[in-house]
């Protein structure tokens, strides 16, 4: 049963404040809906820099944290890589350099309270977050994780959690989407044609990225998924396939290893469910749902030995029903989706915590107003 924080009234007052303040700048963005036309990154990026050169997003920032507004904000990464480092895998999760992390967390340290998933689960419990709470969070499990974002937090101060889809580690397989990118990549046929998992028809020689992406929101949004058929066809249409070697080295030098994810738990970070097969739950049934979280909890247990609470749900639709019910089978205490925006605290489902995506080229000013008022509804969905 969902479970409902209810506001004292200074909360609500609070609560009142922030509404209040979030809707006058949504106002002042409002009239420069044009300016996306002209100029990059759209309007945010003119607005941002013109109350930054102000000194407008730092005085809301410490507004905020003196009014104590119930607000969280979680910020969800993927990739910490170049665009280039990505090569034939997928260039949608590559959402910052470390360049640009490293400027986004010093961002943070400095406006912020970073909290970790035991603050979060908590506060559910009762205890209050501090003043502008943040909390840092990674999905999948890529080995740049490890490599690259691990000593930038260690070096800032800042503990993350990290969602690991346990059936990829140590496994020698890509991450599906990784794999249908690379197939993509490498096919030079001008026109492909699947009629599994749908009747869809690729370009994937004049455009590998679109062809990929689409072959990826299908599979999101099949119920019932042969995964094996779905391989099968996409290898008899492109003409391509991986070899079991290649995939292995491959899988090697881009998924972390179980050694790398307990080092990640040594050094302070939380390690937690991103589910095991990363499937959309919508498209299993509750209780194939169930199922695949109980058992990629049971993996985090056992090659952690410490306990697993939470899950970031692959893709992130907001969960509900059947689904709902299934996560507490599952043994999860709190779910993280990616329906992206702010965490009102003073009333929230801890079964559907929002998160804020990550995208390339937030540094600086947009990052401070991302900080202020989160992503706009209907942004991409991420794995």
């Amino acid at each position: 049963m969902q479970r409902a924080f209810l506001p004292n009234p200074l909360q609500a007052r609070a609560h009142l404040a922030f509404v209040c303040w979030n809707t006058f700048v949504r106002f002042v963005t409002h009239p420069l809906t044009w300016i996306r036309r002209v100029v990059p990154c759209g309007r945010r990026a003119l607005v941002a820099g013109a109350l930054d050169t102000l000194g407008l997003l730092d005085r809301f920032l410490w507004l905020r944290a003196k009014l104590r507004l119930p607000v969280l904000s979680v910020f969800t990464y993927h990739r910490i890589a170049e665009l280039s480092d990505v090569a034939e895998l997928d260039p949608g999760v590559a959402d910052v350099s470390a360049r640009e992390f490293e400027e986004q967390l010093a961002v943070i340290k400095t406006h912020c309270t970073v909290v970790s998933l035991r603050d979060v689960r908590l506060f559910t419990k009762g205890r209050k977050l501090p003043p502008n709470p943040v909390m840092v969070a990674f999905d999948d499990g890529y080995r740049d994780n490890h490599d690259v974002a691990l000593p930038l937090l260690e070096r800032a101060g800042v503990a993350a959690t990290f969602f690991i889809a346990t059936e990829y580690p140590d496994r020698g397989r890509l991450f599906w989407w990784d794999r249908v990118a690379l197939l993509m990549h490498r096919c030079r046929r001008a026109r492909v044609e699947l009629s599994y998992p749908a009747m869809l028809v690729l370009e994937p020689a004049r455009d590998p990225i679109a062809a990929a992406a689409l072959v990826c929101r299908t599979i999101k949004r099949t119920s019932g998924l042969d995964i094996g058929r779905m391989w099968d066809e996409i290898e008899r249409a492109t003409g391509v396939s991986i070899d079991l070697g290649e995939e292995r080295a491959l899988a090697a030098r881009t998924i972390m290893d179980w050694r790398q994810i307990r080092a990640l738990r040594r050094a302070g970070m939380d390690v937690q469910s991103h589910s095991h097969s990363h499937r959309v739950l919508q498209t299993l049934s509750p209780d194939e749902a169930a199922r695949d979280l109980a058992r990629s909890r049971r993996v985090l247990t056992e090659a952690l030995d410490d306990a697993v609470h939470a899950v970031a749900y692959p893709v992130g639709y907001r969960l509900s029903g059947a689904f709902h019910r299934a996560v507490h089978e599952a043994g999860f205490e709190l779910g993280f989706t990616n329906n992206s925006g702010l965490c009102m605290l003073s009333s929230f489902d801890p079964l559907n915590f929002p998160r804020i995506a990550m995208d390339r080229g937030q540094i600086g000013a947009l990052f401070k107003l991302k900080l202020l008022v989160g992503q706009r509804p209907g942004c991409r969905s991420i794995l």
